[in-house]
């Protein structure tokens, strides 16, 4: 998991709130290359595949229970996969 912060005015801010809010994930800030890729929205949230494909995206915010579930779905199907692999 990663986290894009596209708020230039929190930018400064970013390394505070992560430790305030408790995230454990790589979270960098503003980036144009992220903006112009993505074109994300605040909040946004994206589940990629081990391939890096987007598979789920939503705009605003989303339901816990909506991104375990986009999660616990991956995650199985990264498990089926690995057992077929010799």
């Amino acid at each position: 998991m990663i986290g894009v912060n596209v708020n230039e005015f929190e930018s400064k801010t970013l390394l505070a709130r992560m430790e305030k809010e408790k995230m454990n994930w790589r979270s960098f800030a503003h980036q144009e290359a992220v903006n112009a890729t993505w074109n994300p929205s605040t909040p946004g949230y994206y589940v990629l595949d081990p391939q890096g494909v987007i598979r789920h995206k939503w705009v605003g915010a989303v339901g816990e229970k909506a991104l375990d579930t986009a999660l616990e779905k991956l995650i199985i199907e990264a498990e089926t996969n690995d057992k077929k692999s010799p």
